[in-house]
């Protein structure tokens, strides 16, 4: 075979591909079409706390089940923050088995956050409509904001 039909071919087979590529990758109908993963974690309360990177999760008991899941969307989960508040960390959702496991909630606390009085604030799930309620007992020091509660939805909620 000719060197110059070898390169044609090669020529035609490179744009064919680099055509199909294009398609592949920016078809406007596939764009966002890949769901995002769920940020999860838990296990056997034995084996310590749950690092979720801007909080952390101690379970207070040795046997149990526990599982902290990453709310995405806290206003289209859930509600939105109270009235001239707003979300000013994660949101987090614990659950446990038992469900009356308690849990040592600690988020990151960097100095601008004391500017917003930003609390932990638990979801109570059992008012009509469900409302944030302020955890109360926060332990600020060290660069984080620790409460100890029943496990539920949580989120650091300050001033907007």
């Amino acid at each position: 075979m000719k060197p110059s039909i070898r390169l044609t071919i090669a020529a035609v087979v490179t744009v064919l591909l680099i055509l199909t590529s294009i398609g592949v990758w920016a078809a406007p109908s596939f764009q966002g079409t890949v769901p995002s993963i769920p940020v999860t974690g838990g296990g056997d309360c034995s084996a310590g706390p749950i690092d979720m990177g801007t909080a952390l999760f101690t379970p207070q008991s040795a046997s149990c089940k526990i599982t902290v899941e990453l709310v995405e969307d806290p206003v289209g989960s859930y509600v939105p923050a109270p009235t001239g508040r707003a979300f000013t960390g994660s949101t987090f959702k614990v659950t446990a088995d038992p469900k009356e496991t308690i849990v040592q909630v600690c988020y990151a606390y960097p100095p601008e956050f004391v500017n917003k009085h930003a609390k932990i604030h638990r979801l109570n799930e059992n008012a009509t409509p469900a409302v944030w309620v302020e955890v109360a007992g926060a332990v600020i020091g060290k660069g984080t904001i620790c409460v100890t509660s029943a496990v539920g939805v949580f989120s650091l909620i300050g001033d907007s």
